[in-house]
């Protein structure tokens, strides 16, 4: 762990002049207390969308460690699976503003069920109070190890659909397939109802369906492992676990319309693995848990264990963040109207 002269002290001082620009009223007759005397004697919930042991789960676990001593506060990590992880999202976007309830957040499935305008979806992404960006990793179209689709190439000459596995519409599996199906011209089937990535996988193993797209964090273990075998990476990577496999890049769309298509999704995907908490959290409590999310994602040995454990973070202030996400809001029109056709 780094010393208090490093990044962990550094943000003491840093969150010492939070705790003069903003304070909250609390308990003890309204006497004021500072983000840092607050969390003190707080717990953190660190809420992750999806079942124990994917991808998500992982990073927020990592994290949770570093982020507790950076904060000054316990930390737990709360997995709330459902909606393909819409459920959690909604909860948290009407949760109590206190700084206690934070989400790691997949937003591509976010942004995809926000644009698509998704039926009985409860908010804003540009309401959320955005903390930081943990990573900026591809996604990866996965098939069994088996698989009669020994390439991409095979995709793109397929008879008959493609059918592709999905936890729900605020997952990444659930908007990549058709938006490659009309981009590249072939057909595909998204086959929706699984519970979690796990059970997903399960059902390619087994033949009832031929392919998923993941982000490549939550494949690799699989990948590695034999049982599965990637065949597009949707964006930019040097992991060596997929240096050889071909990107989107290696695939020009046949029209000009279809290519911005593909640089909108490409754009989408890399607004990654986001942290929120829930619209309009006191701005000293967010000026605090911002500089806690940098003291802790910048710490030598998370970045060195993160590394190893090939769950690299890209570290992105929340305030750029927010912005990256609604430019991505924003997108070509076009992109938004396929968005709302397939969601």
């Amino acid at each position: 762990m780094s010393a208090l002269g490093g990044p962990r002290g550094r943000f003491r001082k840093l969150v010492a002049g939070v705790g003069v620009l903003g304070v909250v009223a609390g308990c003890g007759g309204g006497k004021p207390v500072s983000p840092a005397e607050f969390y003190a004697s707080e717990t953190l919930e660190f809420v992750v969308p999806y079942e124990p042991g994917g991808g998500y789960d992982l990073y927020a676990r990592d994290v949770a460690p570093y982020l507790a001593k950076c904060a000054g506060t316990e930390v737990t990590v709360i997995n709330e699976p459902g909606a393909g992880g819409l459920l959690a999202t909604s909860q948290t976007a009407v949760a109590e503003p206190d700084g206690l309830r934070i989400q790691i957040l997949n937003t591509v499935g976010a942004v995809s069920a926000e644009v698509g305008q998704v039926e009985g979806l409860n908010f804003r992404l540009a309401e959320f109070s955005w903390l930081t960006r943990m990573s900026d990793e591809p996604n990866v179209v996965v098939v069994a190890a088996d698989s009669e689709y020994r390439g991409f190439e095979d995709f793109l000459r397929a008879d008959e659909p493609v059918k592709f596995v999905s936890t729900g519409p605020g997952a990444n599996d659930h908007i990549n397939p058709p938006l490659l199906s009309r981009i590249y011209d072939f057909p595909a089937r998204v086959i929706t109802g699984f519970s979690g990535s796990g059970e997903a996988r399960s059902a390619i193993l087994r033949g009832d369906a031929d392919a998923d797209v993941l982000p490549l964090n939550t494949a690799l273990s699989a990948i590695r492992t034999g049982q599965m075998r990637p065949v597009l990476v949707i964006g930019r990577t040097t992991d060596k676990a997929v240096a050889e496999v071909p990107t989107t890049a290696d695939f020009a769309p046949a029209t000009p319309d279809r290519q911005r298509l593909l640089d909108s999704l490409v754009g989408l995907v890399e607004t990654s693995r986001t942290v929120v908490a829930p619209p309009r959290l006191d701005p000293a409590r967010l000026a605090y848990l911002r500089e806690a999310f940098k003291c802790a994602l910048s710490d030598p040995e998370l970045q060195s264990r993160s590394k190893q454990q090939r769950r690299p973070v890209s570290y992105l202030p929340g305030a750029e963040t927010g912005a990256l996400v609604n430019s991505v809001l924003r997108a070509d029109p076009a992109f938004q109207k396929v968005l709302q056709s397939i969601s």
